[in-house]
């Protein structure tokens, strides 16, 4: 019985070493452990006090050290949708006992993130003010029982009783260093009053009164007074740069559902409102209610600040008369959480650069190599007539990409949020595209006559000049549309700006997109001598038309592959179907358009249009539920769920997300000649990666919200989490290459002990 008892202490000791280690020593009766589980006991508690001798009339400060098992958590003063707070119980003799100082807690997400829950992890210091009073005798005697619920997957409570003595003499002595330092790391995460930093608290709401039942957002705001002496700490306030959810930990808001939606900068202060959503779900309300909380921020030095939030909230009857007010301050910023805001006239370079990349994307070459066509047939005519065809091709640019911001806008005001490439995701639009392509390369091989420049033109030795612009206007419209499911160095940080900016600021910047994109070919035709140093036109051209259709039939073969992934083969079929009756259709159009002396079919042209639109709007594609949910579960890499990604960064493994989507042909380049190389592969497995595929080829709100709290608008989107900053992942370039991947993988690497060394 004897060696078993042995035996099971020395296991208890292994198991245990851990969690105390740096922990200062204490008396016998001073250490307790608690929360048993089956593998043992996952809390270690230890009463602290900052003085080692105490005398009558002092001001001490006492408190129990927790120590906590890797994934387990225990709970503040308001636990939030579930669990219990954690309960000191004091009982001391010769002294008054002050409250409880709570440190900021951190939120957690339970239960498959259906539960908001605020605690501690890893250690917490729990704290309370003793003030020695003249009653006192030869000794302080110290006594507490903490009574918490600690949970992991299961929830287990716990219970520990301490006590210690300290003595009491004529002159008080200080506690031994690691203790003290213990006292004051947690005494700077206690959260302090806004005076103390110098610092103004102030409430916005999207109502002027709260009446139970309604649902509203508001922001708590929260300024630097410059006037004061305390304004120093407060210079230059930022939004907290962790998670959204730790932004504001509200204390116990009954009848109040209060949800962070995140935060932006102060629009006429140097300041920051922090925004939420809230739902006042009781019947009737108290007589007062407040909003009460810890709130985080930063300032210009990246200082952690953490500030107790009090503030008052103006309550209505029920069915009473309120004013809603329109306050746009009340969303957040979705590209702040990562210390993305720039400037506008930075975002416009960075938007005329992607721009500018983007010619040299997959999805621009085909219209590229159409338009390096036209400039070679025109190469050698008047040099006014190559401006107004750059002018046509740069308007036909313009106007499409007016035309997709005045969309974006429509949708955003009607409730519907959405990204860069967000008609992809429709398999009508994409549908609609493979039938422009398809009639685009017949027109090349010749069936028909568009007034794109080809095989008529040159037979009659020239195009009309009305023709010619037509075709370079509608060059630039497909140029952008072609663009879109690309995205380059520089866009996605402009065009995640822009999609989370008002109405005059998406535009501009989708108009300096639309002016990168036209840049070359403008600059070709305005510079002389750069559109004569391309070989003059002749019959070669006739070859290099046809080699230009086969090269959109490629695009298009691309268009059904994503068709019959977002709606499946029979989709598909239907697709191929209705493209066999369009080149039909456009046969014998150009056997019309050939039999008329001027060459043209207007009758023909209408009704083949109207049949076409006809045709598209009625071919059943349209992805359903299963299908979507087939998307996800087709790849043998698990689908993108911020729960699982938290559980295993939390859990020290480190974690790759990628997000993309079939119809970004930069997202595919970089899977098939990156993250699909041995090298990644092997690299990912040695360092045992966790890999997420966050696929947004259809519509996927949580997706464009992780998007766009990253600043982002569009994919491809590349986030490579280190276990030893788990609330800071690393951005990846959208282009990427072995190397850089390979270089940032070795700079992560596991961990299993992620506590404090305090």
């Amino acid at each position: 019985m004897s060696l078993l008892f042995l035996a099971s202490a020395l296991l208890y000791l292994l198991f245990s070493a851990p969690m105390g280690w740096a922990a200062p020593s204490v008396p016998e009766g001073a250490f307790g452990a608690g929360g048993i589980s089956s593998e043992g006991p996952v809390v270690e508690a230890r009463l602290l006090v900052d003085a080692s001798a105490v005398m009558p009339g002092e001001m001490i400060h006492a408190g129990v050290l927790f120590d906590i098992q890797d994934g387990w958590h225990m709970y503040w003063r308001n636990p939030g949708d579930s669990g219990l707070p954690t309960r000191l119980e004091w009982k001391v003799e010769g002294a008054d006992v002050g409250p409880i100082r709570w440190p900021a807690p951190t939120a957690f997400k339970e239960a498959e993130g259906t539960l908001m829950t605020y605690g501690y992890a890893d250690r917490v210091l729990l704290e309370n003010d003793l003030l020695i009073t003249a009653s006192v005798g030869s000794q302080l005697n110290l006594a507490v029982d903490a009574d918490f619920l600690i949970c992991k997957e299961l929830c287990i409570p716990g219970e520990i009783s301490l006590r210690r003595s300290v003595p009491v003499t004529e002159r008080s002595e200080a506690a031994g260093s690691k203790t003290q330092d213990l006292f004051s790391t947690w005494a700077a995460l206690t959260p302090g009053s806004p005076a103390s930093m110098g610092l103004s608290v102030n409430e916005l709401y999207s109502q002027s009164a709260i009446r139970p039942g309604d649902r509203f957002t508001g922001a708590i705001s929260l300024t630097c007074e410059p006037d004061t002496l305390l304004s120093e700490k407060c210079q230059g306030l930022k939004p907290y740069q962790g998670r959204i959810e730790d932004r504001f930990i509200p204390d116990d808001l009954h009848p109040i559902d209060l949800e962070v939606s995140g935060s932006r900068m102060h629009p006429f202060s140097d300041g920051v409102l922090i925004t939420f959503r809230a739902e006042a779900y009781a019947d009737r309300f108290p007589a007062e209610l407040r909003i009460r909380g810890v709130a985080r921020l930063q300032n210009d030095r990246d200082d952690l600040l953490l500030v107790e939030i009090d503030l008052p909230m103006t309550l209505a009857e029920a069915g009473s008369e309120i004013l809603l007010l329109e306050n746009p301050w009340l969303e957040p910023e979705d590209e702040e959480n990562f210390n993305l805001s720039i400037s506008l006239w930075q975002a416009f370079l960075l938007a005329f650069l992607g721009g500018l990349i983007l010619n040299l994307m997959p999805c621009v070459l085909p219209v590229l190599a159409i338009k390096v066509f036209g400039i070679t047939e025109r190469a050698h005519s008047a040099r006014s007539d190559l401006i107004k065809n750059g002018a046509a091709y740069t308007l036909g640019i313009l106007v499409t990409m007016v035309a997709l911001g005045s969309i974006v806008i429509s949708l955003r005001a009607a409730g519907t949020s959405v990204g860069w490439g967000f008609q992809f995701q429709e398999p009508v639009f994409v549908a609609s595209i493979a039938a422009l392509l398809l009639a685009f390369a017949l027109n090349l091989f010749g069936v028909f006559e568009i007034g794109v420049p080809g095989a008529r033109w040159m037979q009659t030795g020239g195009a009309s000049e009305g023709s010619e612009f037509r075709a370079s206007f509608f060059e630039g419209l497909l140029a952008v549309l072609l663009a879109t499911p690309c995205s380059a160095p520089f866009l996605g940080t402009a065009v995640g700006l822009a999609f989370a900016s008002s109405a005059p600021v998406i535009l501009a910047i989708f108009i300096a997109i639309g002016l990168g994109l036209a840049a070359p070919f403008v600059l070709i035709t305005l510079i002389p001598g750069w559109a004569r140093i391309l070989p003059r036109s002749g019959p070669w051209m006739l070859q290099l038309r046809a080699v230009l259709g086969f090269a959109l039939l490629a695009t298009l073969i691309w268009l059904l592959w994503i068709v019959g992934r977002q709606v499946g083969t029979d989709g598909m079929a239907l697709l191929l179907l209705f493209l066999l009756f369009l080149g039909f259709a456009s046969w014998l159009y150009g056997v019309r358009q050939r039999s008329n002396e001027d060459g043209r079919a207007p009758f023909a042209a209408i009704i083949m249009i109207l049949l076409t639109i006809g045709a598209l709007i009625w071919l059943p594609l349209r992805p359903e539920e299963e299908k979507i949910e087939k998307l996800k579960v087709q790849s043998e890499i698990p689908s993108f769920d911020p729960v699982e990604v938290d559980r295993e960064v939390l859990a020290g493994r480190p974690a790759f997300i990628y997000f993309t989507a079939d119809w970004c042909l930069t997202c595919k380049l970089n899977e098939r000649t990156v993250l699909n190389d041995e090298r990644v592969l092997e690299d990912l497995e040695k360092r045992n990666v966790a890999v997420f595929k966050a696929d947004w080829t259809l519509r996927d709100e949580e997706i464009r919200q992780e998007l766009a709290q990253f600043g982002r608008a569009g994919v491809p989107l590349y986030l490579l989490y280190n276990p030893e900053e788990p609330n800071r992942p690393k951005v990846l370039p959208e282009l990427l290459s072995v190397d850089l991947v390979l270089d940032e993988l070795s700079q992560v690497r596991e961990t299993t002990n992620r506590k404090a060394g305090f």
